[in-house]
């Protein structure tokens, strides 16, 4: 019986960190969607100034 509840501890233990680094160190699609867009406009010809390529 105890190791049965120090094995459901340790998975709990581990299911947490688990769940802890994906909350702290995932990134959100609110910023994928922002870098899209912000690189779109960065190569794109439709916002190109004349010259900002040109060498």
């Amino acid at each position: 019986m105890i190791i049965n509840k120090s094995i459901l501890i340790a998975l709990g233990v581990v299911i947490g960190i688990y769940f802890m680094y994906k909350f702290l160190f995932s990134r959100s699609q609110v910023d994928e969607d922002y870098n899209e867009k912000y690189n779109k406009v960065l190569t794109s010809e439709e916002y190109k100034v004349k010259g900002q390529y040109d060498k």
